[in-house]
């Protein structure tokens, strides 16, 4: 039986007494990212060979071990995102090898279930290429684009490759404030290292209040003139606003602390505070309910 160690062991015998994220959930989290680490990044890293590939019904099942014989489940599916180390490209679930060295990144703010060995679905995995040198860091980076651990700091030159999460090309503004994925080979020996990355991926984290917001748009909107509209009431009651109906003016008052929307439906124009800004498409009524323009989500999370 492969040792679970002294904390793994405690967790799993105490962890139902914890409130919160699961006792097991932390100290796994505590072998794999250091304290220093943890508010630098949304992911929990696992390094491991991969001792076990089982193919199910649209994911596969990885078996990985780490040097300290700690056992992880990676449950990779369509959304997982496979980056090798070496060509920095994309690669398939299905080219996964037994024997191959991964790194699996799992959302942090997600709860795990208290069994051993700990199953996730990671985001992220690097496959280690053994032929290829490279190196990749995954972290949040300041406007500076040093990384907030100070363990890298980024010099973007006109040939990095910038891409967002779906492959496309992007600009240098667009990865300000954004996990990034860095694929890079080289770095200074001053504090901190320096490196000129050769690619770089922007990628969309996810908060679970915000998939929950996807969930209800997916549900319920309908397209006008190539613009998504989505509920008014639903998606911005689901962020935390207070929506108050005036039918009087024919629209709606959103609010969330000292932040304040007067909409009226017809009209392209809404009020944001004590300035005026635009929809794509005005608001309409559709079924009893107001549906606005997508680009209006935009600025509702902002705030």
């Amino acid at each position: 039986m492969k040792k679970i160690g002294t904390i793994a062991m405690a967790a799993l015998l105490t962890g139902s007494l914890a409130g919160g994220i699961p006792a097991f959930a932390q100290e796994e989290a505590a072998q794999v990212i250091s304290a220093k680490e943890e508010d630098t990044t949304n992911y929990m890293k696992f390094t491991g060979v991969i001792q076990h590939i089982e193919k199910g019904d649209g994911e596969i099942r990885l078996t990985v071990e780490n040097e300290e014989e700690l056992i992880m489940i990676l449950r990779i599916n369509d959304d997982s995102l496979l980056l090798n180390s070496g060509t920095t490209e994309k690669i398939q679930k299905e080219d996964l090898k037994k024997g191959a060295t991964i790194e699996g990144y799992y959302d942090k703010n997600k709860p795990m279930i208290l069994i051993y060995p700990a199953t996730v679905t990671p985001e992220l995995v690097i496959v280690k290429d053994e032929d290829i040198f490279g190196e990749v860091k995954v972290s949040k980076f300041d406007e500076n684009f040093l990384s907030l651990d100070k363990a890298l700091k980024l010099n973007i030159a006109e040939e990095t490759i910038l891409l967002n999460q779906q492959g496309e090309a992007i600009e240098k503004k667009d990865l300000k404030g954004k996990e990034l994925v860095v694929f890079y080979t080289a770095t200074t020996k001053s504090l901190p290292p320096q490196t000129t990355p050769s690619k770089i991926i922007a990628l969309d984290y996810v908060t679970e209040e915000m998939a929950q917001v996807q969930e209800i748009i997916a549900a319920d909107h309908y397209m006008k003139d190539g613009v998504k509209m989505i509920p008014l009431r639903k998606v911005a009651e689901q962020l935390g606003y207070t929506v108050q109906s005036q039918p009087k003016v024919n629209g709606a008052l959103v609010t969330l602390g000292n932040s304040s929307f007067t909409i009226t439906r017809g009209d392209k124009t809404y009020g944001y505070n004590k300035s005026i800004r635009t929809f794509e498409v005005a608001p309409e009524l559709k079924g009893m309910k107001t549906y606005v323009s997508e680009d209006f989500l935009e600025l509702l999370v902002r705030n």
